[in-house]
């Protein structure tokens, strides 16, 4: 019995001792086979320096001239609102589906009210290098206070209603001038409003088709990007746009009519006479007396009637302001005259702009 204790205890101290010995390191270059023929992906632990990638950058936009305020009144006009009547959701007067005269700062359906977009006054102003065109509005958006649509102006250089030139502004805005904010978009191929710019027509139109100031796609007249300006300013008690536009673009013949637009979604450049996309049945309508009130798919719309400056209308002029004692409205059919032309009228702009614009989206 004894001896065989012993012999269980010497055995125990053997496994102890070769549990607590070291193993012994081994290289394992000098263990691995020399040449090693593996599918498996080979991972390195070296850490490889990071890549110097040089990306293309456009050289940053240094703006020479801004502008200020206005130092002469052109031109100011009045159109119709709603401030007192919007309760009922109709609207009086003001809203011409066919003639493309819209009066609509309504929601679809529901015609809630929307007082920022509902535009009271619109005047032009100016000074040796700008124009500048103030929106005002009733009021603003209620659910942020502030100004929150999208504000257009048309530029109709020879009076025949089909608009040459579209200035957008976007927000937000600030109560200083950026250029950042703003678009300008040319239609070259003088088709904008299809056949007939004050009539639903075929539809063939593709608008102002060309973009040739946006700051954000690099796009401006060479050597101007300061071309169109934007900020919220005041009129009286009202809230208001103003948008400044540089006056050399004119070729010196300071003679055009123009209009203001505003919008609750982004203005579609290449849509904008948006009767001749929709039936009227699509649209709906303001008037409450209208077999298609109420306000459908043409909602959250006000534009204006065009202005002259630098010369007097004379009430024929396709989308003018009422005349009194005025012929019939022209029909407003494009014009075959190459002087009547967009870059027959805006030469400077076509030549400063070749080559530097981009399709509208």
């Amino acid at each position: 019995m004894q001896k065989r204790f012993f012999y269980l205890t010497i055995m125990m101290m053997v496994v102890l001792q070769a549990c607590s010995t070291p193993t012994p390191t081994t290289d394992v270059a000098e263990t691995e086979p020399a040449s090693v023929n593996t599918t498996e992906p080979q991972v390195s632990t070296d850490i490889a320096p990071t890549a110097i990638v040089e990306v293309p950058t456009t050289n940053p936009i240094t703006h020479e001239t801004m502008p200020t305020t206005g130092i002469t009144d052109r031109a100011t006009a009045h159109d119709h609102d709603n401030a007192l009547t919007f309760e009922n959701k109709v609207v009086r007067s003001g809203d011409e589906f066919f003639r493309n005269r819209l009066e609509r700062p309504f929601t679809a359906n529901e015609m809630s009210y929307l007082p920022d977009l509902d535009i009271v006054n619109f005047s032009i102003i100016s000074d040796d290098v700008f124009f500048y065109i103030k929106i005002s509005f009733v009021g603003l958006s209620p659910d942020n206070n502030s100004l929150t649509g999208s504000y257009g102006v048309e530029i109709d250089h020879n009076g025949d209603g089909r608009a040459e030139i579209l200035l957008v502004a976007h927000g937000p805005y600030t109560e200083e001038f950026s250029a950042d904010n703003m678009a300008v978009y040319l239609d070259v191929n003088s088709d904008v409003g299809g056949s007939k710019i004050n009539r639903p027509d075929d539809f063939n139109s593709d608008g102002f088709e060309t973009t040739i100031f946006d700051l954000s796609q690099n796009v401006y007249p060479e050597n101007d990007p300061d071309l169109a300006w934007v900020r919220q300013t005041t009129d009286g008690s009202l809230p208001a746009i103003e948008i400044a536009y540089k006056k050399w673009i004119f070729d010196g013949n300071e003679s055009f009519m123009w209009s203001v637009d505003a919008s609750g979604s982004p203005i579609d450049p290449s849509k904008l006479y948006v009767h001749d996309f929709m039936t009227p049945e699509e649209a709906g309508a303001a008037n409450s007396e209208d077999p298609n009130y109420p306000i459908k798919a043409l909602s959250a719309f006000d534009n204006t009637c065009r202005v002259p400056l630098g010369f007097n209308a004379t009430g024929i002029e396709p989308l003018g302001c009422f005349v009194q004692s005025a012929e019939t409205e022209k029909s407003g059919e494009p014009s075959s005259d190459g002087a009547n032309s967009t870059c027959g009228q805006f030469g400077e702009l076509c030549t400063r702009t070749q080559g530097r614009t981009v399709p509208v989206n």
